[in-house]
């Protein structure tokens, strides 16, 4: 009865998730000392740093569950908003958090979220910028 339930969320989150055809989610985070990336897909999750010091890149697959938990975090999220939307903070503006971005791309687009401070969004993104820290700092 489980493995059904389970069944059933997997096939509905997934239909959910192609009607957006979201086909990357990425996060961007940018200091004085660098740029970190974490780039998710459907197959694979990649973070890279540049910066000072010695460059870094980890991949691994991407869990069918943590893509399904991007696709639900992302059922609140307007596309055609979160360029305009303000952040609750303005601390990247005297170098006291980092500069934050959300990018979500489709099959046709790709939609750039407003800066924010670090990993503190607009509360609409707050949902998918939890899941995507989540997938980011799963060892």
């Amino acid at each position: 009865m489980r493995f059904m339930i389970f069944l059933t969320i997997v096939v509905l989150l997934t239909v959910s998730c192609k009607e957006l055809n979201i086909t990357k989610v990425e996060y961007r985070s940018t200091t004085m000392m660098g740029k970190t990336t974490v780039e998710i897909t459907a197959d694979s999750v990649v973070v890279s740093f540049n910066g000072r010091g010695e460059p870094t890149r980890s991949s691994r697959s991407t869990e069918s569950s943590e893509w399904m938990s991007l696709a639900k975090a992302m059922e609140g999220v307007d596309l055609n908003k979160i360029a305009t939307l303000e952040a609750p903070t303005n601390k990247r503006a005297t170098d006291a958090a980092p500069y934050g971005t959300i990018f979500i791309s489709t099959k046709d687009s790709t939609y750039t979220s407003a800066s924010f401070d670090g990993k503190n969004p607009h509360e609409m993104l707050m949902p998918l910028m939890n899941e995507i820290v989540k997938i980011w700092e799963k060892k």
